[in-house]
């Protein structure tokens, strides 16, 4: 609902969300695995995560790769 605050992750999503980006796991990725906000994630994580240039590189990389 607009205007509904959303409830803070748990400790033990932070903690997941934490292990899988020093793992290399792009913000995205833990987005979708863990279901908090990209937005909280790099509050909570700054400087953790892909740079707006690695993100870039991996999609040129995948987009211009054949698929075997």
């Amino acid at each position: 609902m607009p205007g509904q605050l959303k409830r803070p992750p748990s400790p033990e999503k932070l903690h997941q969300a934490r292990e899988l980006l020093q793992g290399g796991a792009s913000q995205r990725e833990v987005t979708r695995t863990t279901g908090i906000a990209r937005e909280t994630l790099r509050k909570h994580f700054p400087g953790l995560g892909w740079t707006y240039k690695e993100g870039g590189d991996f999609r040129a990389l995948i987009r211009h790769s054949p698929i075997h």
